[in-house]
């Protein structure tokens, strides 16, 4: 049997990493939208950085379904991957705009 509290703390860990790396992300979209450069890919690569801390999360969960062939899901650990889905969706298009800002800054 999964052990709720362990899993609950897991997702709660996602949630927040992810939440981080949206957050950066935009922080990059914000800083190109002023003309920052600067600042842009820092923010991004910081974001990157809470996303893989996410990710290594969700992997840990994933892996230890795998080894205990016992479901490791709630309904918390759902919304910690609906997160990090929403993380990684933010990061392609915030840099599809950034290349857009950059574009228009060169014409």
């Amino acid at each position: 049997m999964a052990d709720v509290t362990k899993l609950s703390e897991c997702a709660m860990q996602i949630v927040t990493y992810a939440g981080c790396a949206k957050s950066c992300y935009m922080q990059a979209l914000q800083e190109a939208k002023k003309g920052n450069w600067e600042l842009v890919e820092p923010r991004i690569r910081e974001g990157e950085q809470f996303y893989r801390q996410a990710h290594e999360q969700h992997g840990e969960i994933l892996l230890k379904e795998v080894n205990t062939l016992e479901p490791q899901i709630t309904l918390l650990m759902s919304h910690a991957e609906d997160q990090i889905m929403s993380a990684e969706l933010v990061r392609v298009l915030v840099e599809e705009l950034i290349e857009i800002y950059t574009n228009q800054k060169g014409a």
